[in-house]
């Protein structure tokens, strides 16, 4: 009698530490599984704000290149109205010259000279090239630098940190599952009265396991690659 009351105590105790330890894990797992959940979301709020600058980014961007359009825009009309005027210029001074006895073709030569002057005052030199033709790609994109000091136009490299965002919470919600069917195994570990227990604890460990690390992982290489 006494034999089998010691057996059953070893047996109950057993059990009970058998429960205790999955008990501790089942602690343990979900711990884990509220940290990967709560990285999923701050992944995906990163990937939000990222898309939200980029757009910003974006309209920046856009902003700057109207404006420089805007006053290329602007030299070149001032440099077509000087070209027109400096040949009409250039023609009454060939008038002029060939009609020595009429004044009013020096005057209009004149007018025209001094037209063309003013429109060539109104563009920088800076813009002007070697042949004195207005160098467009030179005048726009020096006015986008200018603009762009103190703003964020480069939208594809948020665009670029948003994508890497989501796709780090894609990997660390794939962890969260394996969390989920370790829960599973070990629920299961801890009802099973028989050897099979074993079996799904170790299971459970296993997959356990590989999620920490598959986490750990992914938190590495996120950080590397999202700045």
């Amino acid at each position: 009698m006494r034999l089998k009351r010691s057996s059953m105590s070893k047996s109950e105790t057993k059990s009970d530490l058998f429960g205790t330890v999955v008990a501790i894990l089942i602690a343990l797992v979900s711990v884990v599984g509220a940290i990967t959940a709560w990285r999923v979301a701050t992944r995906l709020d990163e990937a939000g704000g990222a898309d939200s600058a980029g757009i910003r980014a974006t309209t920046n961007k856009e902003d700057i290149t109207t404006q420089a359009t805007i006053i290329l825009d602007e030299h070149l009309s001032a440099f077509a109205a000087y070209e027109e005027n400096k040949s009409l210029a250039d023609a009454y001074d060939a008038f002029a010259r060939s009609n020595s006895e009429s004044a009013n073709l020096a005057d209009y030569a004149s007018m025209f000279r001094y037209a063309a002057n003013q429109a060539w005052d109104a563009i920088p030199e800076a813009y002007i090239d070697r042949d004195g033709k207005l160098d467009r790609n030179r005048d726009i994109g020096e006015h986008i630098a200018e603009y762009a000091r103190n703003k964020d136009i480069d939208p594809q490299s948020h665009f670029d940190r948003a994508d890497a965002s989501r796709t780090s919470a894609m990997w660390l919600f794939m962890t969260f599952i394996l969390d989920g069917m370790v829960l599973i195994l070990l629920t299961t570990a801890d009802a099973i009265g028989n050897w099979l227990r074993y079996f799904f604890l170790a299971g459970g460990m296993v997959l356990f396991a590989i999620a920490v690390m598959a986490g750990l992982l992914i938190e590495l290489l996120s950080a590397l690659v999202i700045k």
